[in-house]
């Protein structure tokens, strides 16, 4: 049964359908005229550029948008020119190449192009299927928080699961196979942790994973523990569908941040892509499939425009064609290399060019991929959706602090100078909270330093999830963490961070078998009674070190007349 956005979709399939019916008559209009001025024996290289970029935009965004007629006539006229195109000097026209040209435009202008639906190039339906079912299944897992642990060390389990229970999970320890599949038969969790060795055998952990996942159509994300470390162990978990491993002693940070990539429980946000084709169809085509897809696009139609619009739009991909006029694909994707912060853009050319070598030609310039037309929606999305997500992973661990997953302290200094900018422009508030660990290195001397890290990756999670999605949190340095609250004024500030102070102080944490709970101070200055980012960071500083000195485990705030204490 269609859905609305499926009928949505054809629509606007159809409606670029017609544009490229309209326009049709008169790029072979142009391509006639430029046939009638070929003079055999002369050189005349820029109107044979000319009929290959007509012939090729043909094929290929015929191609594209379903016209599977044009598809021969097109490519041979195309094949034609670049054979006498690649030639090195002079470029003669000859009366074979006119008379080729002549015959395959003739056979296009005796073309009857209609709206019949597309068939071979047609997978809007099954592509909105794709997409609704991923869209479902994303849902799903966000909502379900349980987590399931299985080990039948008793300490193990109930310790782990101590552990996770700090960074937001409800994790339920089981220590016998029996137990835990009988919970998972009544009620799948989110995800499952389990042993691989048990009693039952040395790869029991796995077998039962295997066993219990195919009683479910969609299987139950797995991670499998154990003190093996060997490539059998290893690959007994893949083959039962886990995906992934922690060798023992397992580290509560590490096995968090995997149970926050499996359940999906913040939805990240959708990447950005610039298509630039000089055929204003096939780019609207393409925006359209990648926006079906729930990805965000800009079109550019002339190549000059490109690095204007990337100056605004923070594109995780650029998808460009190969053939333009006035600037090639691998022209514009030599100039992008030479602007500093686009050397690693990902770039993807789309084209209808099949000649293995001017591929190879074309991505020795610096792109990152080579896709041919016709192209599937599914594979335009795939491919696309693969390379922005590498380019997003490089990013983050350019901006992101390792052990916390927050901005570092360069990226969160940077972020604070943009939001104060953007408040001053719009006349709004804004307030920076920096916030320390009370006896960090107390923590580290007695549990230990994977201690340490617990907590940390632990105030980091709390911050990065109560917060709203418009605050700015970053690691500062050490146990010292900066939060950039922007709308706020200094009592909604002090409000919001002192009740994350109460929470936090809450949460138990275990070393070693022993529980211990920690607690952290925080100093707050606010936009505009501090106007620089330097000001408000030393104002902030400031009252952090008056809380620091006042006891700790509280909050105060920053005001104009606030001095510098005196060192002790």
């Amino acid at each position: 049964m269609a859905t609305g956005k499926t009928e949505s979709f054809k629509a606007r399939k159809q409606k670029l359908r017609q544009s490229f019916i309209t326009q049709f008559p008169q790029r072979l209009g142009q391509a006639r005229e430029l046939l009638i001025h070929l003079t055999p024996g002369s050189d005349q290289r820029e109107r044979l550029d000319k009929l290959h970029l007509i012939f090729h935009t043909l094929k290929g965004s015929g191609a594209s948008l379903g016209f599977d007629s044009i598809d021969a006539s097109a490519k041979a006229a195309e094949h034609a020119l670049r054979e006498v195109l690649d030639q090195d000097g002079q470029v003669t026209v000859t009366d074979g190449l006119v008379a080729e040209l002549e015959q395959q435009l003739h056979s296009l202008e005796a073309l009857e192009l209609a709206l019949e639906p597309p068939h071979s190039h047609d997978t809007g339906p099954s592509f909105e299927l794709s997409t609704r079912q991923a869209t479902e299944g994303h849902v799903s897992k966000h909502r379900q928080r349980l987590v399931y642990l299985c080990d039948d060390d008793p300490q193990l389990a109930q310790e782990l699961s101590g552990q996770l229970s700090c960074f937001g999970y409800q994790v339920i320890p089981f220590m016998t196979l029996d137990a835990v599949r009988q919970a998972f038969l009544a009620k799948p969790p989110g995800a499952i942790i389990m042993d691989v060795i048990f009693p039952e055998g040395r790869d029991a952990g796995p077998a039962l994973i295997a066993e219990m996942n195919a009683c479910l159509d969609r299987p139950v994300p797995s991670v499998f523990m154990s003190s093996r470390n060997d490539f059998a162990a290893r690959l007994r978990s893949v083959q039962a569908g886990g995906n992934a491993y922690c060798p023992k002693p397992v580290k509560a940070v590490e096995m968090a941040e995997i149970l926050d990539q499996l359940t999906n429980r913040i939805p990240s946000e959708p990447f950005n892509i610039l298509v630039v084709d000089d055929d204003p169809d096939v780019a609207h085509f393409f925006a359209m499939v990648l926006e079906e897809a729930g990805m965000v696009t800009r079109v550019a139609n002339e190549p000059e425009h490109v690095p204007g619009i990337l100056e605004c739009f923070d594109a995780d991909l650029v998808l460009m064609d190969l053939y333009m006029p006035h600037c090639s694909g691998p022209d514009l994707a030599r100039l992008l290399r030479q602007i500093p912060g686009y050397l690693s853009l990902p770039i993807i050319y789309v084209s209808s060019e099949t000649d293995v070598d001017r591929q190879f030609k074309a991505l020795e310039v610096g792109a990152d991929g080579f896709l041919t037309k016709p192209l599937e929606p599914d594979r335009l999305v795939s491919e696309v959706r693969l390379r922005a997500e590498r380019m997003r992973t490089l990013r983050s661990l350019m901006i992101r602090d390792s052990l916390t997953g927050l901005f570092n302290h360069n990226t969160i200094l940077q972020l604070l100078e943009v939001a104060l900018a953007s408040c001053q422009r719009a006349r709004n508030t804004l307030c920076i909270a920096m916030i320390d660990v009370d006896h960090f290195k107390l923590v580290n001397d007695t549990h230990g330093h994977p201690a340490g890290d617990q907590v940390l990756m632990a105030l980091g999670r709390t911050l990065r999830l109560r917060l709203r999605e418009v605050d700015l949190v970053g690691r500062y340095g050490g146990e010292e963490f900066a939060a950039i609250l922007v709308g706020l004024d200094l009592d909604q500030a002090k409000t919001i961070i002192d009740g994350l102070r109460e929470n936090f102080a809450a949460v138990t944490f275990f070393a070693d078998g022993v529980e211990f709970h920690c607690s952290f101070s925080s100093g707050i200055a606010a936009f505009p009674e501090f106007s620089k980012a330097s000001t408000l960071v030393e104002a902030a500083d400031r009252a952090l070190y008056r809380a620091k000195h006042a006891g700790r485990n509280r909050v105060e705030v920053a005001h104009d007349k606030t001095a510098a204490p005196e060192d002790t």
